[in-house]
């Protein structure tokens, strides 16, 4: 119920879901604790093999380097006299795991605080059949000692980081909120249509950071454009960042997929048996729904003073309102409305989602339309009073649900103020405070 209230506010909170199996990145991390000096029981990702970690303990394992605030990098088993002693502030343990067998490299750098322990681990994967949306950074051994003046330019990159980590100079590097995520991806997108590849991958790996705030769709998306400029290993992990999201997306086998790949999609087609070209389009219709008016309300925000392209961006808002109302309109003159055995759920919400945002007199027409689907168990209630409260609201009467706010982010006129949380429960909307 989380996405569907989510998609009724607009600003939707998507919630991943996860399969009973571990995904291919807990695979991972368990594998790399287990080569760790010292036990890390949570390791979360803030970026492109970046993971942070916390012990409430003082972590006293004796160092490999000392690196101190000014960023000098002290061998510590010969330049530190023994016994080690305690870990000060402004310093930087750091670890270093290297595995021939796994092919890997691990930089631990950690600092001491008031609480225990912060950390930050960084990781150097050499692309592996165990990993293969993971690890496909390197494309050469970083185990190899043929290779030590590389790994140690990346090693060097790490310390950089962690300084201005412990300095507390370091840039936020994941989404804090929706706005955030959608920032990053209009940023993201810009940088891609300019061609700075790299700094436009920096930004997608940002946006795609936290899951509750990515619209699915747009994994696949970047995925595609992945694959358009080479990225094809990039590409294979946002295709299997969504399938850790969603259980049950699929799209149709390529034969440039890993096997694997192409037997856990076939696996899923036989299971889910969706009208896949149905499904894709819908969501598409739903990417596109709020890509432009997300844009454009958030230019008018950032440059209210800048008419010239906020117009521009209006009327491509409108268009695409146009464009999707057209494709909505087909669907449903050629199918009917869908079932969501067939297309999804989000497929499904599309459907409603244009119509929220189409002129009255198009909402006034599908309204019969959905009380009908929401009565088949097609599609649940509260986008039924969502859109009733609209379309009351657009005519001048008080609103049943309490969905629709004014300009001062307050609900409009209610029909009755103390039965409007009764109401609400009754088709799944959360309580107004």
């Amino acid at each position: 119920m989380k996405k569907l209230i989510g998609l009724i506010t607009l600003m939707a909170t998507w919630v991943g879901c996860s399969t009973t199996h571990p995904t291919e990145e807990q695979r991972l991390l368990k594998s790399v604790r287990r080569e760790l000096p010292f036990k890390v029981d949570a390791l979360n990702r803030i970026g492109e093999s970046t993971y942070q970690f916390e012990s409430k303990q003082y972590i006293s394992t004796p160092p490999d380097y000392l690196i101190d605030n000014e960023g000098e990098l002290y061998v510590f088993r010969t330049t530190i006299p023994e016994p080690a002693t305690e870990q000060q502030k402004q310093q930087i343990w750091r670890n270093l795991v290297v595995s021939k067998r796994n092919h890997r490299v691990v930089c631990i750098d950690r600092v001491r605080t008031s609480a225990g322990t912060e950390g930050r681990l960084y990781l150097m994967q050499t692309e592996s059949p165990q990993y293969p949306t993971l690890a496909g950074v390197y494309h050469w051994d970083v185990a190899d000692e043929r290779n030590l003046q590389m790994v140690g330019n990346t090693l060097n990159d790490y310390l950089q980081q962690s300084l201005r980590w412990m300095r507390g100079e370091e840039e936020e590097t994941r989404p804090r909120s929706q706005e955030d995520y959608w920032r990053l991806m209009f940023h993201a997108d810009s940088l891609f249509e300019a061609k700075r590849y790299g700094e436009a991958i920096s930004c997608y790996d940002m946006a795609f950071n936290i899951d509750k705030y990515i619209l699915p769709s747009q994994l696949s998306t970047v995925a595609r454009k992945m694959d358009r400029i080479g990225c094809h290993d990039r590409a294979l992990r946002h295709l299997n960042h969504r399938m850790d999201m969603e259980p049950d997306f699929y799209e149709s086998a390529d034969s440039r997929l890993p096997d694997f790949f192409r037997d856990l999609m076939q696996t899923r087609a036989d299971s889910f048996r969706y009208d896949l070209p149905q499904k894709c389009r819908l969501e598409e219709v739903l990417e596109r729904d709020q890509y432009d008016r997300l844009l454009w309300l958030y230019a008018v925000q950032d440059h209210p003073a800048d008419s010239a392209r906020n117009e521009h961006l209006a009327q491509r808002a409108l268009r695409t309102d146009s464009l999707n109302l057209a494709a909505v309109a087909q669907v449903l003159s050629e199918h009917g409305f869908p079932d969501k055995k067939e297309v999804g759920e989000m497929a499904v919400q599309a459907i409603w989602l244009v119509f929220q945002h189409s002129d009255l007199e198009h909402q006034q027409q599908f309204l019969p339309t959905l009380e009908r689907a929401v009565a088949n168990g097609q599609i649940e209630a509260a986008f039924l009073a969502t859109l009733k409260d609209r379309i009351d609201v657009r005519e001048g009467r008080p609103q049943r649900y309490g969905t629709q706010t004014g300009p001062d982010g307050r609900p409009c006129q209610l029909l009755d103020a103390k039965q409007v949380n009764t109401w609400r429960k009754e088709v799944g909307l959360p309580l107004l405070k």
